[in-house]
């Protein structure tokens, strides 16, 4: 198991890398110049190439690349060019903040998706199971920030029953207001990846209800209770390699929907910084963004090696 652990590892080390030199040539190409978002607009060329000479920016490119990595490998992710502030000062709270959003839209997806698609295996012809496969396209296919607009529109304006933007009310109310604050935005976010799980989820289970080791379950006279444990611990190892990848995408794309809730969460910071061409939070921020995805796949993966010792001889 540890040797399959570190193998994985060294697999990521040149994805991160990988990473890191993308999204930092794509900031080159990005129009504008940090530097007109700090001097006033009547500033001489002096000042501009003093600012310019602060920020590193009148370096080569691949000086400016090998001096942020290596101090990034040292902790240093650097300063905000507007807010004057350490990168890591602005991350870890907003982490904090998606990974919470991320956990509740996780619970909702995952436990919604694994219940509606084993319902749908066992029933395909219902009309419940017709009215989840419609929804599930429909989750699918609806783009998560037009889901979040239409939910502001009757929950929060229409209703006035839940709060449309932010983490919690000005001044603060405590868990209760924190939640209010959390359940469109955490629906919003959902909405794909429940139609996602619902589906391989349906799809996972009626076609482990079609072998051999169901049939002879049930011609013993198995439970129905005993037989659905032997389908899951079947099916299990697909739907944490969906589940993982789905939360993966929770992490990293539902910047639209904390954008439109206001959601202080790293999508939202990283938005506003592309906006304001605050290069060492987006590079920071985006690679943060892909450890997150690279650890929860090794986590999936070693999980899937427990579930099925198969994967750790592959």
């Amino acid at each position: 198991m540890v040797a399959f652990i570190s193998k994985r590892l060294l697999l990521f080390i040149p994805t991160l890398f990988g990473v890191s030199v993308i999204v930092f040539l794509m900031l080159q190409m990005v129009p504008g110049d940090p530097v007109n978002t700090i001097v006033p607009a009547d500033a001489t060329e002096e000042e501009r190439m003093r600012v310019t000479r602060e920020l590193g920016l009148d370096k080569p490119i691949y000086v400016q690349f090998i001096y942020w990595l290596v101090h990034m490998f040292q902790g240093d992710m650097g300063t905000s060019i507007i807010k004057r502030l350490p990168v890591s000062e602005l991350l870890l709270p907003a982490i904090g903040n998606t990974l919470l959003l991320a956990a509740a839209s996780a619970v909702v997806s995952f436990g919604l998706g694994l219940a509606i698609g084993v319902y749908s295996a066992y029933r395909p012809k219902s009309w419940a199971a017709a009215l989840f496969n419609v929804l599930g396209l429909a989750g699918i296919g609806m783009p998560n920030f037009w889901a979040a607009l239409i939910l502001i529109g009757i929950f929060s304006v229409s209703l006035g029953w839940l709060p449309s933007s932010g983490i919690q009310s000005i001044g603060g109310g405590g868990l209760l207001d924190t939640f209010r604050h959390l359940i469109l935005p955490t629906i919003a976010a959902s909405l794909t990846t429940l139609g996602v799980m619902t589906r391989m989820v349906r799809s996972t289970i009626a076609g482990l209800l079609q072998q051999d080791f169901v049939f002879a379950l049930q011609a013993k006279g198995a439970p129905a209770g005993k037989v659905l444990r032997h389908v899951l611990k079947n099916g299990m190892p697909t739907i944490l390699t969906v589940a993982g990848l789905q939360f993966g995408y929770l992490i990293g794309g539902s910047v639209l929907v904390e954008t439109v809730f206001a959601w202080p969460g790293i999508g939202q910071l990283i938005y506003q910084a592309i906006g304001q061409r605050d290069f060492p939070i987006v590079q920071s921020g985006v690679l943060v963004v892909a450890v997150a995805f690279v650890l929860i796949n090794l986590a999936v993966d070693s999980l899937h090696a427990v579930l099925d010792p198969r994967v750790r001889h592959s």
